[in-house]
């Protein structure tokens, strides 16, 4: 080489090495990682709302996410998760997916149904399959899975409402061997009442598939509180559900204009009617549902437990309303109510519980509720003065209590804690006063956690000593409970409070 070309040759060395370099410095840092990062992996997509519009609670759920669980595949552009179900549908040792989504530019359409089984060759989830279901409402979508055949096989049962005000039941059944078409559609109804799949097999038979009921308004007879109940029972020969049983059930025989209106209005005539105390059972399995709609609360109790929920929204059905709810301490546990008119003092109840957890519906609170009349209840709460306004000393701080009916609690100085408020009111159960502290959410005023546990409010019994323009010059206060069984003490030690 003369001395010429090798000049010419250290000349482009150099140039290729400075732009080198030079991409190195200039292009972004995660610019060659992000071209490795689409080849392999799965973008994980986030159900939006519809553009300007509300988003509905299953679509919110699946947003804050349903206990953990992901899409597995990517939507296409337009679509938006409104549930997922996770499992291993054909026995691979792979998770598969059912997704229901909806089309954001076609609200009033079917909600679909897609399934993603793991694809070995590519190393991710690719979507194989998709199909209508009767629903539309999303707000109202209930999705899960179930052996209804008895065989040991997976039927996915998608429940929820259409736009007609109609309760929709849609059922797939995995196949075994058909890649292109996994689910096979053995049942799908519509009907303006209700929908119920057989609680469970007799203990001799498991093998025996488990019927589907429809229930619906008799239009032969002119009372609307007459139905006629539809049975549906498999048929192995042609692998669909078909008619089995029809029966008419009388209504009960009440007035015709009141029930005219309470079922012809708003949610929020509805929501009046069943606002109270309700019923099922008789002695120790009595067990009641509390519908607060002043206070967006629904309180679940029996002998063993109480369950506090917040009542996030309803929707208006043919016969009653469906109802979204979100327990208070723990907020990954929704329940959905369906709640159909009986009579003037009786409504029916169908209970899904946590079903986006893969629980299926909660039967446990399921039936038919009567109206708690006053006379019923033991004992009947007296009236007192639900408030005062005063400041009392106790061995925790100073608790302030106002006309408004908010208290503050003000650790005393030196303490670590902070301040709270909340709410409170004394009332009378029996001969007994007693006081509810409930907290307001967040904590203190000088602290604001990202998020904050759910306040749980505290009952005391209480005993007042001397008095002085009406106000107690020292409270005492013992925690207790209260069940169905009367007043429970707690057996913590009583607390003592000296007025300021």
């Amino acid at each position: 080489m003369t001395r010429g070309h090798f000049k010419v040759f250290t000349i482009v060395v150099f140039l290729l090495a400075a732009g080198g370099i030079g991409a190195l410095v200039f292009l972004p840092a995660d610019f060659f990682a992000s071209r490795e990062k689409e080849v392999g992996q799965t973008r994980v997509v986030i159900p939006q709302a519809v553009g300007g519009g509300a988003e509905s609670p299953a679509e919110r759920q699946n947003r804050d996410g349903d206990g953990g669980q992901g899409l597995l595949i990517s939507l296409e552009e337009g679509e938006s998760a409104v549930a997922a179900l996770t499992r291993d549908f054909d026995g691979d040792s792979f998770d598969e997916q059912l997704i229901a989504y909806r089309k954001l530019q076609e609200i009033d359409a079917p909600i679909f149904i897609a399934y993603a089984e793991y694809d070995e060759n590519r190393g991710n989830h690719r979507r194989v399959w998709n199909a209508p279901t009767a629903a539309t409402m999303a707000g109202t979508l209930i999705l899960y899975s179930e052996d209804l055949i008895g065989d040991g096989g997976i039927c996915a049962l998608v429940s929820g409402m259409n736009g007609a005000g109609e309760q929709t039941l849609t059922v797939f059944r995995k196949t075994a061997f058909s890649p292109e078409e996994p689910f096979d559609k053995i049942a799908e109804f519509l009907i303006e009442g209700s929908i119920t799949v057989e609680e469970d097999r007799s203990r001799g038979n498991r093998e025996r598939s488990l019927s589907i009921a429809t229930y619906g308004r008799d239009y032969e007879s002119s009372n609307m509180l007459d139905q006629i109940e539809a049975t549906y029972t498999y048929n192995q020969v042609n692998g669909l559900y078909e008619q089995s049983r029809v029966v008419k059930i009388p209504g009960s025989q009440i007035e015709q204009r009141r029930l005219r209106e309470l079922l012809s209005g708003a949610s929020g005539d509805f929501e009046d009617f069943i606002n109270g105390l309700w019923y099922q059972g008789e002695g120790d399995q009595r067990k009641y549902i509390y519908f607060n709609t002043a206070s967006r609360e629904l309180i679940f109790y029996n002998n063993h437990s109480e369950e506090i929920f917040n009542w996030l929204d309803s929707t208006p059905t043919r016969y009653g309303l469906h109802i979204n709810s979100r327990n208070i301490s723990l907020t990954k546990l929704r329940r959905t109510i369906n709640v159909e008119l009986a009579s003037l003092e009786s409504i029916r109840l169908r209970v899904y519980q946590d079903v986006y957890l893969r629980s299926g519906p909660n039967t446990i609170w399921d039936g038919s509720y009567q109206r708690l009349q006053h006379t019923e209840a033991s004992p009947e709460p007296s009236r007192v003065n639900p408030y005062m306004e005063g400041t009392y000393n106790g061995p925790d701080g100073r608790i302030s209590f106002y006309r408004d009916g908010s208290y503050e609690l003000s650790p005393f100085s030196g303490s670590e804690d902070l301040s709270r408020r909340g709410q409170y009111v004394f009332f009378k159960l029996g001969a007994d006063e007693l006081l509810e502290l409930r907290p307001l959410a967040g904590g203190s005023e000088q602290r604001r956690e990202d998020n904050p546990p759910e306040p749980k409010r505290e009952t005391f019994k209480i005993s007042r000593n001397g008095s002085k323009g009406g106000i107690p010059e020292t409270l005492t206060l013992t925690r207790i409970r209260i069940s169905t069984r009367g007043i429970q003490e707690l057996h913590e030690p009583a607390i003592l409070l000296n007025r300021s």
